[in-house]
């Protein structure tokens, strides 16, 4: 997540330099075609290339609205899951007994929910996640983690049969068992939520289009200028294509939350808030994965 520091100008022209480059060529060649080669006929009103890219304005506006949709969802179901995360071990440490046991085994599932956290979100993003299972998970239990298909869902479901085991013993009642069990459905449904805003791929058809629009309108662009503005014809055609490149690829960016870049939902560090919160509560110190640092993001 891209912080509330200044952004690094080359970070920002990394996203276009290649559409920059392209524009600042095109224009050169349209410039030395007019006023060198005696191509002065090759002009068109201002006021076309106008209105179109008034017109792709709006659209940019439509397109990075929905964009931005998508982002804070993600952000809105990570913050569910910091909640629901407190919320199970405070209900263990609730309805549980007081006694040396039950409360190592509440610690065992703390270890475990924190790994899940980070398991979920290097899972969203496509990386490895051995040594997090090997971290957080008992030792027992890594082995068919490892050999799951779908590792998150195998960690709750290892929540699950603890919380079996502990009704069976007498150690949790019917209404405790449906409250906590409640609470790792919530989990499974975030779990969901966060794996169809990954596997659903934003329209192609609508980014194609727009980025046709925009490069038929920055092909036009420098026809639309008067001789008043012999020397800055290129400059002027450069920054204004590049604004709506740049425009068009933050919401290519935002669309998609989950893909290990400076504009993904921060959740290696949320997932360290929860860390934080759960070895609170529980009295034991668990290992902490540490986040890359930077100036103006955190992942």
């Amino acid at each position: 997540m891209l912080l509330n520091r200044p952004i690094p100008f080359s970070f920002l022209l990394g996203q276009i330099r290649y559409e920059a480059l392209g524009v600042f060529v095109f224009a050169n060649l349209m410039f030395a075609l007019r006023h060198y080669v005696g191509l002065e006929y090759l002009s068109i009103p201002l006021a076309i290339p106008a209105l179109m890219g008034t017109c792709i304005s709006l659209l940019l506006a439509f397109r990075t609205n929905q964009a931005y949709e998508r982002w804070w969802e993600a952000r809105v179901i990570w913050g569910g899951i910091v909640n629901d995360s407190r919320t199970l071990i405070r209900q263990l440490l609730t309805f549980l007994p007081l006694d040396t046991t039950s409360r190592s085994a509440v610690q065992t599932m703390a270890r475990r929910q924190i790994g899940w956290c980070y398991l979920l979100g290097q899972t969203l993003r496509g990386q490895p996640v051995e040594k997090l299972i090997q971290t957080y998970l008992p030792e027992e239990e890594q082995a068919t983690m490892l050999s799951a298909a779908h590792r998150p869902l195998a960690v709750l479901q290892a929540h699950a049969d603890q919380l079996r085991e502990w009704y069976r013993a007498g150690q949790l009642t019917d209404i405790q068992l449906a409250q906590v069990d409640a609470t790792l459905s919530r989990l499974t449904d975030a779990m969901g939520r966060c794996e169809r805003i990954k596997n659903t791929v934003f329209p192609k058809t609508y980014t194609f289009y727009l980025q046709v629009f925009i490069i038929l309108f920055t092909a036009m662009l420098p026809f639309g200028f008067v001789e008043s503005l012999f020397f800055v014809e290129v400059p002027l055609v450069t920054l204004i294509a590049s604004a709506f490149f740049l425009i068009e690829k933050s919401a290519i960016q935002l669309q998609d939350p989950f893909e290990n870049r400076p504009t993904d939902t921060p959740m290696t560090a949320i997932a360290e808030g929860i860390a934080g919160s759960l070895s609170q509560l529980t009295g034991a110190f668990v290992v902490e994965q540490p986040t890359e640092l930077s100036k103006y993001y955190k992942l």
